[in-house]
């Protein structure tokens, strides 16, 4: 999920943006200083310069004008390419070839630096498609390759039912992966985990063509929701409340955790429940689906030997022939559908091995029940998150329905005191609260803080660690 704007078009014949995406660029675009075009033909470079300047000209015939604007390809320097998109107000991927403008992003190293930009982020045709995390380039090649990941969808472009040799090849990418087929003057707009369209797109999967409607974006929100996360990495590593030492100690002891066992964590976000598992000796193992969290993660634990990660979707990821002895999850699992996490789970783990799910149940009312009145109702008045949450129906007894030994669960005490500020950004780390819209949310988060400096300056939390546990018959 990404704070600043993401389009990805299909294209435009006549080198016109329509009305309606022209309104949205305007809306998105307020400080045009520099627009920075990467080539999908790196090494046509007169080609290049008459597209940039053409494309440009679609931006200034709707009063949007940059400052200066410039194309990426073959000619750019190693270090220029860097500079130029560390310092561009908006990106826009260009059509062509999408296999060779992915090899010139490699090439030239800014793949990270396009990720971690501040910019608008905009894809045409091919651009578009290696904007989305799985890329099928269906005249070059017919094989899926990864792509920049800024959305999770596989886009394919100029789309057109009238097109007989474009849609079978369509249909054939779709049992590769699903795709989105967007006809021209068609758009995806993705901010802040919200999804909007314009014009027609059809989903495809495995030879299936459907319209986009709005049931399918929901669903491709809540897919931009997963990784909502990721935009707060070092906040979510700084604020995000750890598990007791009792529990580690329980569940090493439990699941035998040492040297020569095979560990799996999933999604562990910045590490609150790894220190205690890596620290035995264990091969440990871990797959994070944040790009931003998967980096922390490497930056914190990268040395060590036994440390072992990959950054992709446990739902879609390959494990190969992999098995390991303990399969954990802390606070994660219940992004996952239970149809999908227990079987998938159930298949990695050796016979007898464990499956443990740790979740935190906190309270504060019994400290300060005055505290807690005053700050549910500016919940009543200010909670306004624009989207909802519909991952919290995970049932975690209910792993034997899969094939699992009965559930056991236990339970740790803890306790938290947070002052104002602490308290607000722990607040800021939560999933609903993240997206909130400004400005009701920075008042709303002001008043939480006021409220907890006038009942003293501390919010007193009691904290229950709850540990799951169930194994894999032998």
């Amino acid at each position: 999920m990404r704070k600043q704007l993401i389009g990805l078009f299909s294209g435009f014949p006549d080198r016109h943006f329509t009305a309606e995406i022209a309104a949205r660029l305007q809306a998105e675009l307020p400080v045009r200083k520099s627009l920075v075009f990467i080539s999908a033909w790196p090494e046509e470079y007169e080609k290049n310069d008459d597209d940039s300047d053409g494309m440009h000209v679609m931006f200034e015939e709707k009063n949007m004008p940059f400052e200066m604007h410039c194309v990426i390809d073959e000619r750019t320097s190693f270090s220029e390419a860097s500079r130029l998109i560390q310092e561009a107000s908006c990106i826009f991927l260009m059509g062509g070839n999408a296999t060779a403008q992915m090899a010139l992003i490699k090439e030239k190293d800014i793949a990270d630096a396009i990720k971690d930009s501040d910019a608008v982020l905009l894809g045409v045709s091919a651009g578009s498609m290696n904007l989305g995390k799985t890329t099928i380039d269906i005249w070059e090649k017919m094989e899926a390759y990864e792509g920049l990941g800024m959305a999770n969808i596989t886009i394919l472009s100029h789309f057109d039912t009238a097109d007989q040799e474009r849609q079978e090849k369509v249909l054939a990418a779709s049992k590769i992966h699903p795709v989105f087929a967007m006809d021209d003057l068609s758009a995806i707009f993705v901010k802040e985990g919200r999804v909007d369209t314009v014009g027609a797109i059809h989903y495809v999967e495995d030879g299936i063509i459907r319209p986009v409607d709005e049931e399918l974006v929901k669903e491709m929100e809540q897919e931009e929701f997963r990784k909502v996360f990721d935009t707060i990495p070092d906040q979510f590593d700084k604020f995000r409340p750890r598990y007791s030492e009792e529990l580690f100690s329980d569940l090493i002891d439990y699941a035998k955790v040492g040297p020569g066992v095979k560990v799996l964590e999933i999604g562990p976000g910045t590490g609150q429940a790894t220190d205690p598992i890596l620290r035995t000796g264990c091969e440990y193992h871990a797959i994070e689906l944040g790009e931003h969290l998967y980096r922390k993660m490497k930056e914190k634990y990268g040395a060590l030997p036994n440390f072992h990660i990959v950054n992709d979707d446990f739902i879609t990821h390959d494990f190969g022939e992999e098995k390991y002895d303990l399969i954990y999850s802390a606070a994660t699992i219940q992004w996952i559908p239970e149809e999908i996490a227990y079987p998938k789970i159930f298949s990695l783990l050796k016979p007898g091995g464990v499956l443990a799910m740790m979740l935190t149940s906190s309270e504060y009312k019994s400290n300060d029940e005055v505290l807690y009145e005053k700050i549910q109702k500016l919940y009543d008045e200010y909670f306004q998150p624009d989207i909802p949450y519909t991952h919290g129906g995970f049932r975690y007894t209910a792993a034997p329905e899969y094939g699992y030994e009965e559930v056991e669960r236990r339970e740790f005490p803890g306790k938290r005191e947070l002052n104002a500020d602490e308290y607000v950004a722990l607040n800021g780390t939560h999933c609903t609260h993240i997206v909130i819209p400004d400005p009701i949310r920075e008042t709303f988060f002001q008043k939480l803080h006021d409220a907890v400096e006038e009942a003293g300056g501390k919010v007193v939390f009691n904290d229950t660690h709850i540990l799951y546990l169930t194994k894999k018959p032998d």
